[in-house]
Order: C-alpha cells, then sequence, then structure tokens
C-alpha cells in the first residue's frame, strides 16, 4: 500500500515538473493577419502597423463597432501610426514618432485620436490625457465592398498624401503634409556627408530647390559650390538658371555664353544656354538656341524632343 502511494506521489511530482517547463504560450496563427503599410512622401516615411479585422457575415458599424466609444481600429494591439519627421494632418501638427491610433466611430462623422502610448492592447486602457493630437473627419459611404479593413495611400504630391481606412462600405479619409521646409531640411543635412571633391549632389540639390521654385537662394549657393568643384555643362547650366531666377539675368545670360563658347560643336550646351533664356522669358534667344541644338544632335529621337521644345516657344 506505501509502495502504490509512493508511486502516485512520484508520478505526480514529475508530470506538474515536466509541464512546469513547458512554454506558458504558443505562437499560433491569427484570425486577424498583422499588416504593415508604408509610403515614402518626400524623404519622410509614414507607416501603418495593425491587425486586419474581417466582416465574417456581421453587422459592423452600430454593432461590432459600438458608435461614439473608443475603438483601437483593428483587432489585437491598437494600430500604430509611425512617421519619420514632423508632418501636418489635415492642417495640425504632429510630431515625429509612433502613436497609438484610435478612433471613436460616428455614423457620418470619425474622431482620429492620435495617443502617445502606442503599446497597448486594444482600447480597453486608452487614456484621454495621453492624446497628442484629436481630429474630427467624415465618414464616406463607397460602393465597394472592403471584406478586410486596411488603410490605402492615394492623391500623392511631392508634399502629401491621402490616407483612407476602408472597411464595410465606408471610407474614413483623412490627409498627412509633408512640409517642403521638412524635405529640405533632410536634403540639407545629406551634404554634411558628401565626399570634398564631388560636384553631383551638389548639382542635385541645386535641381530640387529649382524644379520646385522653393529656396531658390539656397540653390544657387549650391550650384556655385558645385561650379567651384567643376565647370561643365551641367554646373553651368544650373548655376546659369539659378542666376536667372534670383534675379539676375545677365550673370546668367555669361553662363548661356560661355556655354556655346566652350563647347561649340556640342549640341547639349546650346540646349542648357537655351534652357536659361527661356527661364528669363527671352523666348527668341532660346528657340535660336534650340535651332542650333537641333541643327547639331544626331540622334533622332533628341532631335524630335527639341524640336517639340522649340514649337512650344512659337
Amino acid at each position: 500500500m506505501l509502495k502504490s502511494f509512493l508511486i502516485v506521489i512520484s508520478t505526480t511530482f514529475f508530470s506538474q515538473f515536466t509541464f512546469a517547463q513547458l512554454p506558458v504560450s504558443l505562437t499560433l496563427p491569427q484570425s486577424s493577419p498583422f499588416e504593415e503599410r508604408c509610403i515614402t512622401i518626400g524623404l519622410t516615411e509614414i507607416g501603418f502597423e495593425y491587425s486586419s479585422v474581417g466582416i465574417k457575415e456581421r453587422e459592423i458599424w452600430g454593432e461590432l463597432v459600438p458608435y461614439g466609444e473608443v475603438w483601437r481600429t483593428g483587432a489585437n494591439r491598437n494600430t500604430v501610426f509611425t512617421i519619420s519627421d514632423d508632418v501636418l494632418i489635415n492642417g495640425e501638427e504632429l510630431r515625429a514618432g509612433s502613436y497609438g491610433l484610435h478612433t471613436i466611430p460616428g455614423e457620418n462623422e470619425w474622431i482620429l485620436i492620435f495617443s502617445n502610448f502606442s503599446e497597448a492592447w486594444g482600447s480597453y486602457f486608452y487614456d484621454e490625457s495621453e492624446d497628442a493630437l484629436r481630429i474630427t473627419v467624415p465618414a464616406e459611404k463607397m460602393d465597394s465592398k472592403y471584406e478586410w479593413m486596411k488603410f490605402s495611400f492615394s492623391d500623392y504630391t511631392p508634399t502629401s498624401v491621402e490616407i483612407s481606412l476602408k472597411w464595410a462600405y465606408r471610407k474614413i479619409p483623412f490627409t498627412v503634409e509633408v512640409p517642403m521646409e521638412v524635405t529640405f531640411k533632410n536634403i540639407e543635412k545629406q551634404f554634411k556627408t558628401l565626399p570634398a571633391f564631388g560636384w553631383q549632389g551638389w548639382v542635385q540639390g541645386a535641381n530640387y530647390t529649382l524644379n520646385n521654385e522653393y529656396r531658390l537662394d539656397k540653390g544657387l549657393e549650391w550650384a556655385e559650390e558645385a561650379l567651384r568643384i567643376e565647370r561643365n555643362l551641367q554646373t553651368i547650366g544650373t548655376v546659369g538658371k539659378l542666376y536667372v531666377l534670383n534675379n539676375k539675368k545677365e550673370k546668367g545670360f555669361e553662363y548661356a555664353t560661355e556655354l556655346t563658347k566652350t563647347w561649340p560643336e556640342n549640341w547639349r550646351s546650346y540646349y542648357s544656354a537655351a534652357e536659361i533664356f527661356e527661364t528669363a522669358g527671352e523666348n527668341n534667344r532660346a528657340r535660336e538656341a534650340y535651332l542650333k541644338a537641333r541643327d547639331l544632335v544626331t540622334d533622332q529621337n533628341s532631335k524630335y524632343v527639341i524640336q517639340r521644345r522649340t514649337d512650344q516657344l512659337q
């Protein structure tokens, strides 16, 4: 009897010991799959981490997701919204960082909440005092059905993007804007790491200001630095256009003349000179230089492009 009792005790002890060594929990497939969505506007990264949730023949709005109550905006952990730079959300400032994205759904309007605490499980412990930003946005109806909740990007511009939460015939849009100055500062920082002997990066930066008509004074400084490093068709042409745009036309025209005198048999020199004149609104002089470039070029595709530029000036 005593022997049987000891066997039972021993078996129970070792069974408990064995179970104590097992992992506390398993990693199993999730019914609400984890998704990551990201986009880069300018040089600013914008991203979401969330668990998508399906309709699964359920009534969503006002039922599964009640109106007027804080919602995690997905499943499992709260949705996380991350931006690498300071941005504007529907015109309101939001600093760089990661935020817990909660929402308060309504029939016609939603409140979007960007919480400084981004590690919450759901919205059970949401604290309004931790809000970084709240905005109210319209709730739009869609003809198409989204079985699974998702965030999508649309209407891209160099400085903005529209982001929409889409699920169950409903679309909740808002706009993220990256101020031009944010992108400009990111470009400016890169010059600290450029090799001192390279001119290409300075020309790229100068052309960015030129193409976006932003901080042209700084663009001229960068173009002059490129020119100091090396005088070639690109550096001279870029600095010439930027002198014109900084209200120094005659100085810009000097560089147009230098181009055609230094490389009289190269069609690109006349093309660059034409761009300087066109930037200054001197269409007749620009047309004359384009025609000279057209006559010198041998590639038929380039000849066609130059002819089109010439015709547009008429």
